[in-house]
């Protein structure tokens, strides 16, 4: 990981994983932004506050994504990873 993209969260900060290939080639444009955050607040709220099974989870190739890593997906198309992370929370997997 070469840094981490920071948010407010209430009183404390919200630390988010950002990967060097992403940084190297382009910063983030304030909508990509937005959208890394809410699938990272997605992923943690769908295994229970648990950071590091979301981290798992969106490192691994995903059914519903075409086996793409959603870690990957989420850096052009962040809704369609959300999509998929609310029919995984709704118990549909593809």
């Amino acid at each position: 990981m070469a840094g981490k993209l920071e948010e407010s969260a209430g009183e404390g900060t919200l630390l988010l994983p950002v990967f060097s290939s992403a940084i190297d080639e382009k910063p983030l444009e304030p909508t990509q932004e937005d959208g890394a955050i809410a699938v990272w607040r997605a992923a943690i709220d769908l295994f229970g506050g648990d950071r590091t099974a979301a981290d798992r989870w969106l490192h691994h190739e995903a059914m519903g994504l075409g086996w793409k890593r959603p870690i990957d997906v989420m850096q052009d198309d962040p809704q369609q990873v959300l999509d998929l992370i609310g029919r995984i929370d709704h118990g549909v997997y593809t």
